[in-house]
């Protein structure tokens, strides 16, 4: 971006061609009129209308261009973005006790599914912060507050199901994300719960867990996953390979929509299959939202000086070509 610091300079320039008609048109004698002159010959022996009759106030108009374009002073900017945010921390809280291999989202189970989604969700919010806890019968951190994404990614890809687990503690996870965000200066600290079973185990119950959540801002959003009923498992026989067994699976959905009434999301939501689970993070994508206040600086690069080492060079040229050329033409 090209400007000028001091503008009204450049109206200068407007006397540049009053200075050249005045040089060819103006300045000039006038010329006698004789009958039966020689004033052809007189012109080619003083060498008028030659090239170097112009040279002189063509350089001295360029060396004026120059000086007044350079106290407009013209600078060149390159544009800077200043992007400050006020984004979101978010803690996934995902359940991967036994129940969480059903396979009622085919072709992925429960915990795959939730997976897939998850990492979809994390892809499209480069400038928030996760965190990743699992559960079954107790919690873990498998990966603290980071905006590093793809060790985020790799973390989620690793998730496995506790199949000796011998209970769900629902509580003691959302407890565990708790505790990861307490300390967040974000603008919006967020739990993502999603769970498929009854909240069974835990020092912990859910509903003391999402007080404390409440107690320090932070927003629970519970994900009941599976079609509720009897669902397909997979079992393994040494003898037969891997063969499927409908089991019935319980979900708590009326203690999940009491955490979130009390954390301030409304109700918790339920899904019954992958574009479902899918639509409810879109959802949440939507709610959660990270402000950006974007500001242009420019770097100003000033150029005025390469205009007066060209005025300087042009001026040392017309000097030159005075010592050199003027003693050489004929006198007027």
């Amino acid at each position: 971006m090209l400007r000028f610091a001091n503008p009204w300079w450049l109206l200068g320039l407007g006397l540049i061609p009053l200075y050249l008609l005045y040089q060819f048109k103006w300045s000039r004698p006038r010329k006698l009129r004789l009958p039966f002159n020689r004033l052809d010959l007189l012109r080619r022996i003083q060498g008028e209308g030659k090239l170097w009759e112009s040279l002189f106030p063509i350089l001295k108009a360029l060396i004026l261009t120059c000086l007044v374009l350079a106290i407009a002073q013209p600078r060149w900017g390159r544009g800077e973005r200043d992007i400050s945010r006020k984004g979101v921390d978010i803690i996934l809280a995902v359940d991967i006790s036994g129940s969480m291999l059903a396979v009622d989202f085919a072709p992925n189970n429960r915990l795959g599914a939730a997976v897939s989604v998850a990492k979809d969700f994390i892809k499209k919010r480069p400038n928030d912060r996760f965190g990743l806890v699992a559960f079954s019968e107790y919690a873990l951190t498998q990966s603290p507050l980071t905006f590093d994404h793809p060790a985020m990614l790799e973390q989620l890809g690793k998730l496995q199901v506790n199949e000796d687990a011998s209970g769900t503690a629902i509580g003691m996870g959302l407890a565990k994300a708790v505790a990861r965000l307490k300390d967040s200066d974000a603008k919006s600290k967020t739990v993502i719960l999603i769970t498929d079973g009854v909240s069974n185990t835990g020092e912990i119950d859910p509903i003391s867990a999402a007080k404390m959540a409440k107690a320090f801002g932070i927003k629970v959003y519970p994900i009941g996953v599976g079609r509720g009923g009897y669902v397909d498992f997979p079992m393994v026989d040494p003898l037969f390979g891997t063969f499927y067994q409908k089991a019935l699976v319980e979900l708590d959905m009326e203690t999940l929509n009491e955490v979130a009434a009390i954390t301030g999301t409304g109700k918790a939501a339920r899904a019954g299959d992958e574009s479902q689970l899918q639509a409810i993070m879109q959802q949440i994508d939507r709610l959660e939202k990270t402000e950006y206040n974007l500001q242009i600086r420019y770097v100003w690069e000033e150029k005025f000086p390469l205009l007066l080492w060209i005025a300087f060079i042009l001026l040392v040229l017309e000097l030159a070509l005075r010592l050199w050329l003027l003693p050489i033409l004929p006198e007027s």
